[in-house]
């Protein structure tokens, strides 16, 4: 298995704080964020062998990935998407199918600036029985009506999502789609088709919402907290947290 860490956003609406920083480099306690990532990715390879993972970034920030990755002496391979800003990015489909190129094999995509507690160990036997179809990670909200900012799940009880929708003005369900998906490699087939119609390229969950239609998804719930870096308040959330966690 190979891993994919996007990390190639702009961060924009954590501006000034992401002008020349990362959003997966902004410290929670003092930790990058996307430490917390590759910690958990060294536990699942005791599980799961990990042959490789690549940290997609932006041209912008590239260099700021290379001197990281040098304090911390990680075993990554931080691969450039070449674009420069908000408007030549690739979007997140197009960075994953960047990170995966011609490697065909099970890939595990996470997103850059997730933060959460769940080792993703059972998760990954949950998707490994899944297989050959794709497993993404869930979280469920304390309310259902902040779920309209994300892409809302309904499974079956087989865990089968039977409903996907992409921030919903009226959400059916409190759980949501995380940046944590399992792509087996005879599902990869389906990524390449989604991006050879010229579909939307930016959000993943455009993606899946469309692969649902297509072919089985299947959803697991991960456990403790989950918090979606991409404003000041659930930075200031995150940090609180992990402060406890610490404790």
């Amino acid at each position: 298995m190979r891993v994919a860490i996007l990390a190639a956003g702009y961060g924009t609406r954590l501006y000034p704080l992401t002008v020349n920083l990362p959003k997966p480099l902004i410290p929670v306690c003092s930790t990058p964020i996307i430490n917390f990532l590759i910690e958990k990715i060294k536990c699942l390879n005791n599980y799961f062998p990990v042959e490789e993972i690549r940290v997609v970034s932006n041209n912008k920030f590239y260099p700021n990935f290379l001197e990281w990755k040098k304090k911390y002496h990680f075993d990554v391979n931080i691969i450039n998407d070449g674009s420069n800003s908000p408007e030549d990015r690739l979007g997140a489909i197009g960075d994953i199918n960047f990170a995966i190129g011609r490697d065909v094999g099970d890939w595990l995509i996470l997103g850059g600036d997730n933060l959460f507690n769940d080792a993703l160990i059972k998760f990954m036997r949950f998707a490994c029985k899944k297989k050959p179809y794709v497993s993404i990670g869930l979280y469920k909200l304390a309310q259902k009506k902040l779920a309209s900012n994300f892409g809302v799940v309904k499974l079956n009880l087989t865990r089968k999502i039977s409903i996907f929708l992409e921030k919903p003005e009226n959400p059916p369900s409190r759980l949501i789609a995380t940046c944590v998906y399992f792509f087996p490699k005879d599902s990869l087939e389906m990524l390449n088709r989604y991006i050879s119609a010229r579909c939307h390229s930016d959000a993943s969950g455009k993606y899946i919402e469309w692969l649902v239609q297509e072919a089985r998804v299947y959803g697991y719930p991960l456990k403790g907290s989950w918090f979606d870096i991409g404003r000041y308040e659930s930075l200031k959330s995150a940090e609180e947290e992990f402060k406890k966690i610490k404790k």
